[in-house]
């Protein structure tokens, strides 16, 4: 495979949501349907409990809250009278049975509020694989503790002939871990239909995926894990899809794999066994959705009836009400502790096989590619792509393999050396302006290679240009995503003061996003805002505050530029860019942000957009006790507040045309900017670069004017540079479209 690549920068705004303050500043989940949460309240309340106090398995209150929300779920006859039907083809036609192993790929989203990984609840991937090793264990047979089943039970026994992987390509096609870790404000989940809520806007394909998710539940809501049951085709007036964006499995974090979070009794990897179970098509072993007693019946001929569900660890043969065999309370599908588990029957089996083999989107896993070997993939970075002549860039191999990267071949084109063999090379030098391509070609231990080739992607300027950066501060104006929905009221508040990122009900007069930040010869020149909201006349400020500290609060004012809360209504959710002079130099954490007058006027508005930061909080309020780290509220968010970085001019050069004789105009633009020379310049080139220095439009002039169109390029910050009579000046332009 060989691939070529040119990086392009461009500026995804997609959507914007203003930060709402609901109970506090916590973030109103959006439901896409509105689940029964008394109901849930209730089943929990009535649900059989552990010696521990634990609610072994919710999979089948789950149901019954799904179908009194409104979701079209088959009753027990109907699924059972479907599934009897497919396993008597399956009698009647062996060789339709599946025999060899089914391979399901597997995504587990951990969800989580910020802890580190393998903290908490965002547990590790140590702990995640072996949980993928105990369902494997358990549904091949191969588990050490498959020998203990009583002689009574060795008959039918069984290997289910089912294998579970990691995902190793996500839905794009891309390389993947198999893991996804969700960041949400929520502490922890106290009912079915608030982890229901998380399922649509983080499930990967169910037709090519098993879904888990990993929560923390609270302790009103003590449960170990749920499933969501099969779906039957053909039945009469139901969908085959049913409810496909909420399809797979929950279990609690502490309960998940045989390592880490897990915890005694259920540290064996047998809630997920169970509930995998259930996702499957298994029903209780005792049968509790039968008629009661020794009649219950879970429809599998090859596990006795039972009276009721077992916890702990019995002893077998157990004093048994129904069956002079006594119960099978080894059984994956009862509640014994995870060490007293460790079965299957060829009855319930059975019925795997006919589920995976007619079920719409069980069936559809057995073909898909989601677990197919991972291709090796070249990639790369460096520590800066715009130097100027005589400085150094160091590169870092990105690469991935499902085998093990063992060469690494390094093209420098421009650079000193020219190449290098190693995997991490540099310092590479630059010596001669112009624009370079950097290729590295990777190979593994399987014998497989990979070429990834960047056109561009080193910029040299001439020495002692000024370099500026509008990423430096941290924010990726090329992969930004912001919120949808603005989430603000004036009527959320009684006797409001009015609004600054949401409803101002507590007064707040101050809003800063952190920048983390660290440097030497650094200043900021520019600010750049995207507001969702700006309405009245109140008096403001945009501002630049220095860090009280590494973690601290903001500090000293740095820069302030006046405003009105209504004066950007113009340029509403288009990006708005702020000189910064004089410059101010930075060699450490800022805030940028607003603020008002202590008390805003009834009705001003001016509200950023909010987007998730790269890791932890960086929003701030001032309240009336001081600045507030809002992460105080369960909140993670950054606003949409950037900078651009230069470095800080050391030297003067003597200029026939002074800087601020060129003029570019309008300054933001939405396409076509002027460009205007003193009268005396009669020609002069004009050359427009992106934040990677390349060269997007370029004109030789011969008037002391022209006129350039943006209009193609991608919004953000650009640099124009004019060159008249040998002098060269820049100016910076925002493009927002």
């Amino acid at each position: 495979m060989k691939k070529s690549t040119l990086l392009i920068s461009s500026l995804v705004l997609s959507t914007v949501l203003a930060f709402g303050q609901n109970s506090r500043k916590a973030m109103p989940l959006t439901h896409s349907h509105v689940m029964n949460e008394q109901m849930s309240h209730d089943l929990a309340s009535k649900a059989s409990r552990t010696p521990d106090g634990k609610i072994r398995c919710f999979t089948v209150e789950s149901e019954q809250i799904r179908k009194a929300s409104g979701v079209q779920v088959e009753d027990v006859n109907q699924f059972e009278n479907w599934i009897e039907q497919k396993i008597k083809e399956q009698s009647l036609n062996p060789s339709s049975t599946q025999k060899a192993t089914r391979n399901i790929p597997v995504v587990v989203h951990v969800i989580h509020n910020g802890d580190a990984v393998g903290s908490g609840e965002n547990i590790s991937a140590a702990q995640i694989n072996s949980q993928i090793t105990a369902l494997n264990a358990d549904y091949g047979a191969t588990n050490t503790d498959f020998s203990s089943v009583p002689a009574a039970f060795q008959s039918v026994a069984t290997n289910a002939d089912i294998q579970f992987c990691l995902a190793t390509v996500d839905p794009n096609g891309n390389p993947t871990t198999g893991i996804n870790r969700v960041q949400l404000s929520a502490a922890d989940y106290g009912s079915q239909g608030a982890v229901e809520a998380i399922k649509p806007g983080t499930q990967w394909d169910p037709t090519k995926y098993l879904n888990i998710w990993i929560v923390r539940f609270s302790s009103s809501f003590p449960i170990l894990g749920y499933a969501q049951f099969p779906t039957g085709s053909g039945l009469s007036g139901l969908p085959a899809s049913g409810s496909a964006n909420t399809d797979g499995v929950v279990i609690a974090y502490n309960a998940f794999g045989t390592t880490g979070a897990a915890a005694y009794p259920y540290n064996k990897g047998r809630t997920s066994t169970h509930e995998i179970g259930h996702w499957l098509g298994l029903r209780h072993i005792w049968g509790e959705d039968g008629a009661g007693g020794c009649s219950s019946d879970d429809y599998v001929t090859d596990t006795p009836n039972q009276q009721d569900e077992n916890y702990g660890c019995s002893s077998y043969p157990s004093t048994a009400s129904c069956s002079n065999g006594g119960d099978m309370w080894m059984n994956y599908m009862d509640y014994s502790d995870d060490r007293c588990m460790y079965m299957f029957t060829a009855g319930q089996k059975a019925r795997f096989d006919a589920v995976l083999a007619n079920s719409p989107r069980r069936a559809s896993l057995l073909t898909s590619n989601a677990c197919g070997t991972a291709t090796i993939n070249a990639n790369f970075t460096a520590s800066a792509t715009v130097i100027n002549e005589g400085q150094t860039v160091t590169f870092t191999d990105a690469s991935s393999s499902p085998a093990t990267l063992n060469s690494w071949s390094w093209t420098f084109t421009g650079g000193t050396p020219a190449s290098a063999n190693v995997q991490n090379p540099g310092p590479v030098t630059y010596n001669t302006a112009g624009t370079y391509a950097v290729s590295l070609t990777v190979g593994d231990n399987a014998a497989g290679t990979d070429t990834e080739t960047k056109t561009a992607y080193i910029t040299v300027n001439a020495a002692g240009t000024v370099t500026c950066d509008s990423t430096a501060a941290g924010w990726d104006w090329n992969t930004e995503q912001f919120y949808t929905g603005a989430y603000w009221s004036a009527d959320l508040c009684t006797g409001n003061d009015g609004y600054i990122i949401g409803n101002n009900c507590y007064d707040d007069n101050g809003w800063a996003t952190k920048v983390t930040f660290s440097g030497t010869g650094k200043e900021i020149t520019d600010l750049i805002y995207l507001f969702d909201q700006s309405t009245g006349t109140g008096a403001g400020n945009l501002r630049v505050w220095n860090a009280n500290g590494a973690g601290g609060a903001p500090n000293s004012v740095l820069f302030s530029y006046p405003i009105t809360t209504g004066q950007f209504a113009a340029n509403l959710h288009q990006l708005i860019l702020v000189p910064v002079s004089p410059a101010v130099a930075i060699s450490g954490n800022f805030y940028i942000g607003n603020d008002h007058a202590v008390t805003p006027l009834n009705g001003d508005t001016l509200c950023m957009a909010i987007a998730d930061p790269t890791s932890g909080n960086q929003l701030w309020a001032k309240e009336t006790g001081g600045w507030k780290d809002l992460s105080a509220y369960s909140v993670s968010y950054k606003a949409t507040a950037g900078v651009v970085i230069c470095d800080i001019e050391t030297g003067v050069l003597s200029h026939n045309v002074e800087t601020t004789e060129i003029s570019v105009r309008p300054n933001p633009t939405t396409g076509v900017i002027t460009i205007l020379a003193p009268i005396e310049v009669n020609n002069f080139k004009v050359a427009v670069y992106n934040m990677l220095g390349e060269e997007v439009v370029s004109e030789v002039v011969n008037s002391n004017a022209a006129k350039l169109n943006l209009d193609k390029q991608p919004n953000g910050v650009y640099f124009v540079k004019v060159t008249a009579n040998g002098v060269v000046t820049t100016q910076k332009v925002l493009l927002s479209k």
